[in-house]
């Protein structure tokens, strides 16, 4: 079996992480995208995994019946997002904007299965995204019910 140049961007960013983004990879599979920029719509489909090289992205969800939303977490520069899509099928479950410049790869789930398979720190990256969203559910949670005292 032949090795692409193009696949083999993908199993290098797989074993090095974040040290193997170069110039071409980031060519290949990067966005950039200006402050108050949309990345992800929530209710969209999509199975894109997105991986934010620099810069701070919001995680928002709107409030039923209204147009305004609420800020979830933030994410930064390693951490990935859109996994959740991937895994389950479902439409997204929340909005994704650019706080500040950011620079993202944007992988589609052939490209990122590559990637993930070659190396454990991936399964660990999607482990510590959904551990993270958890501890913001459980929060969400308890200041609710709190206000309802």
């Amino acid at each position: 079996m032949k090795i692409s140049n193009h696949d083999y961007d993908l199993l290098k960013l797989g074993f090095e992480g974040e040290q193997a983004i170069t110039n071409e990879l980031f060519y290949k599979y990067g966005k950039t995208y200006e402050p108050k920029q949309i990345i992800i719509r929530e209710g969209e489909f999509g199975k894109d995994v997105y991986l934010i090289i620099s810069g701070k992205v919001i995680v928002a969800e709107r409030l039923s019946n209204s147009k305004k939303y609420k800020m979830l977490a933030t994410l930064g520069p390693g951490e990935i997002f859109g996994e959740m899509a991937l895994l389950d099928g479902q439409p997204r479950s929340a909005t994704l904007v650019a706080a500040s410049p950011c620079k993202i790869l944007v992988l589609s789930p052939e490209n990122f299965e590559k990637v993930f398979k070659t190396h454990p720190r991936w399964a660990l990256k999607i482990l510590a995204a959904l551990t993270k969203r958890i501890q913001n559910a459980f929060e969400q949670i308890e200041s609710y019910y709190q206000g309802k005292k």
